[in-house]
């Protein structure tokens, strides 16, 4: 990684799917200054962090966001951090020792999120960020959600997956994902949530994020049936 820093203070962001991870260092003012994509089939992940850590005089914060399908949100109240797998395994009982069970409380919601990632990945990190700190794909939404009021549905659109969000006020109705081909795959998931949620179509919020490497426009469809659609990129807006 190649950069002409001149900031005081740098922050780390690794985003890390089944299929690879990607390193971006970020100045004190939150601007990206260089972003990597590589492959895990052709890129040692501990050899790469390294080699990123040797060449930076050092980080103020180093963040690890997993992007994993393997979660559910669960009333706080009923959490129990002994049964955070079997939580999880009532929604995904295909879960093996081979993954690694992590858990965040978000006290604006009364929710828990319960998650998982390749074991081995994560502890590849760890080996050399020690006090990494570790969030799920979805955690910059539900934080974003802190502060809605009325009916809410947030989608945060990336390659074959549509991330949903329903909320009346903080209060979160639904987290879910749905895999998607085309615009009119999302347009009805889209309804088909409202419909069950009974949420009103002249007054719903709907915010979408795109990740950067998105074209498709979902929005020119919804906004045939919605007055509101607003939509905002990933990460600077959230």
């Amino acid at each position: 990684m190649h950069i002409n820093l001149t900031d005081k203070s740098y922050s780390l962001s690794i985003r890390m799917s089944p299929d690879g991870f990607s390193l971006s260092v970020y100045s004190e003012d939150n601007d990206l200054l260089s972003s990597e994509r590589h492959s895990i089939h052709n890129a040692d992940l501990t050899q790469c962090l390294g080699s990123v850590c040797a060449s930076l005089p050092g980080f103020e914060s180093v963040s690890l966001v997993v992007i994993t399908d393997t979660y559910t949100l669960i009333p706080a109240i009923l959490f129990d951090a002994d049964r955070a797998k079997d939580f999880l395994q009532l929604q995904h009982p295909a879960l093996t020792e081979t993954s690694q069970v992590l858990h965040t409380y978000y006290q604006h919601a009364g929710s828990m999120l319960i998650y998982a990632f390749d074991k081995q990945a994560i502890k590849a990190v760890q080996s050399v960020f020690p006090q990494i700190n570790i969030k799920h794909h979805l955690h910059q939404l539900i934080e974003a959600n802190q502060d809605a009021t009325g009916e809410q549905l947030s989608l945060w659109l990336r390659p074959g997956k549509v991330d949903c969000l329903a909320s009346r006020g903080n209060s979160i109705q639904l987290l879910n994902s749905y895999p998607f081909q085309t615009e009119e795959d999302i347009v009805y998931h889209v309804l088909n949530m409202l419909h069950h949620l009974h949420f009103k179509h002249e007054t719903i919020q709907i915010t979408i994020y795109r990740e950067t490497d998105i074209s498709i426009q979902p929005e020119n469809i919804m906004r045939n049936y919605f007055p509101s659609v607003n939509l905002k990129n990933i990460p600077k807006d959230i």
